[in-house]
C-alpha cells in the first residue's frame, strides 16, 4: 500500500473503529435490547473490515488491562499489520480506546448499585426514559429517567419507596390511609396531593404542587412502623414548597418552583444560575449514556437555560456559546466536555 492509499484508507478505518466504538458501549449499557444485539450483529457481518474494526477494538481494551510489557508483546504478536499504520491513525485509536475503557469502567461501577436497586424494585426506569404507573389504590406515579420504586399496598397500607431517582404523585385521597413515600434519609406523608420525591444517594428533596405534605428526616425516629403516629420534628409543606431530608436532619422549607421542579414531566429540563458541573449531573440523570466534565476550570461557571430532553444536540450547543466549553460526541452515549 503506497502513502496516498494509506491516506485514503485511515477515514474508512477511523469511521469503523468508531462504529465499533459505539456498538461496545452500547452493549455495555443495562437498557440494550434484542433489537440492539441484532442490528450488531448485522453492522458485525457486513464485511471483514467491520469485524476486523471491532477485533482490534477488542484487543486494544484487552491490553490496555494487562501489565504494558505483556500488552505490547500481545498487540505486537496479534496484529503486525498495525505498525503499517500512520503514528497519527494509531494515537487516535488508542485515545477513543482509553475513552471507551474509562467510561465503561465508570458505567460498570455506577451500574452496580443499579442493578441491585433494580432487582429490589417492582418498577425501574433507565435513563433517558419516563414511565406513568397507575397505582393499587388509582393514585398516579410519574418516574423520570433512571428511577426505582419499591410497592407496598398490602395490609391497608399505601406505601411506595424510592430506591433511586425521582417520582411525581397524584394521590387518591383516603382520610384512613395516609400515603407514605420513603425516601431513604426521610420520609413524606400525605392523605391526597400532587408532589414530588427526588432521591440523592443520602438526600431526599420533596416539591409540593397541590395539597399539603409532612415531612420527616430519618433522625426523628421510626417514621414508618404506625404510618398514623405523629412524626417528630416534622415539616409541613404547602404548594410552591420544598424541603430536604438529609444526614444532618431536615432543611426548609423554603420556596420552590414547580415548574422548574416538575418540567421533566414535560420532556424539558430548565436551569436557573446552577453551576456546570450541577448541571451535568441533571443531564446525566435525563439521557442514556455519560456526559464527562473534563474542564475544572468550567465546573462552577453558571448555566441558565429552558431545553427540551429530546434535542441533546440544542443543550450542547447553548453550553459552547455560553460558556466557551466544547463537546465531544465520542459516540452517542458519551460525551466529553472540555
Amino acid at each position: 500500500m503506497n502513502q496516498q492509499d494509506e491516506q485514503h484508507s485511515e477515514p474508512d478505518e477511523d469511521r469503523l473503529f468508531s462504529e465499533a466504538n459505539a456498538w461496545f458501549f452500547r452493549l455495555q449499557a443495562d437498557d440494550h435490547t434484542a433489537t440492539d444485539r441484532a442490528a450488531f450483529a448485522s453492522w458485525l457481518a457486513r464485511s471483514p473490515a467491520h469485524a476486523q474494526a471491532f477485533g482490534e477494538l477488542q484487543d486494544l481494551l484487552h491490553d490496555l488491562k494487562a501489565p504494558a510489557r505483556t500488552a505490547a508483546a500481545a498487540h505486537t504478536a496479534a496484529r503486525p499489520q498495525a505498525l503499517h499504520r500512520s503514528p497519527a491513525a494509531g494515537f487516535r485509536r488508542l485515545a477513543m480506546a482509553l475513552t471507551v475503557l474509562l467510561a465503561v469502567g465508570g458505567v460498570g461501577i455506577w451500574q452496580g448499585p443499579r442493578l441491585y436497586q433494580n432487582a429490589l424494585a417492582d418498577q425501574a426506569t433507565p435513563a433517558g426514559q419516563r414511565r406513568t404507573l397507575t397505582l393499587p389504590d388509582g393514585s398516579l406515579a410519574e418516574m423520570n429517567g433512571d428511577t426505582a420504586l419499591a410497592l407496598d399496598f398490602g395490609n391497608g397500607g399505601r406505601r411506595v419507596r424510592i430506591l433511586r431517582g425521582e417520582a411525581w404523585f397524584q394521590v387518591m385521597r383516603d382520610p384512613d390511609r395516609p400515603f407514605v413515600v420513603d425516601g431513604g434519609a426521610g420520609a413524606a406523608r400525605v392523605l391526597g396531593t400532587q408532589f414530588s420525591v427526588r432521591r440523592d444517594d443520602e438526600r431526599m428533596t420533596v416539591t409540593v404542587g397541590e395539597g399539603l405534605v409532612e415531612v420527616a428526616a430519618w433522625s426523628a425516629g421510626s417514621l414508618l412502623a404506625d404510618p398514623h403516629a405523629p412524626w417528630p420534628d416534622s415539616v409541613r409543606l404547602h404548594p410552591g414548597e420544598s424541603a430536604e431530608a438529609g444526614p444532618e436532619g431536615m432543611s426548609g422549607p423554603r420556596a420552590a418552583d414547580p415548574g422548574v421542579a416538575f418540567a421533566w414531566r414535560h420532556g424539558q429540563i430548565v436551569f436557573r444560575q446552577q453551576s456546570l458541573a450541577s448541571v451535568v449531573a441533571a443531564l446525566n440523570r435525563e439521557w442514556p449514556g455519560r456526559v464527562v466534565l473534563l474542564n475544572d476550570q468550567a465546573a462552577d461557571r453558571v448555566v441558565s437555560g429552558v431545553f427540551m430532553l429530546d434535542r441533546p444536540d440544542a443543550v450542547f450547543d447553548a453550553l459552547e456559546r455560553g460558556l466557551g466549553v466544547h463537546a465531544t460526541r465520542i459516540t452517542p452515549y458519551l460525551t466529553l466536555l472540555r
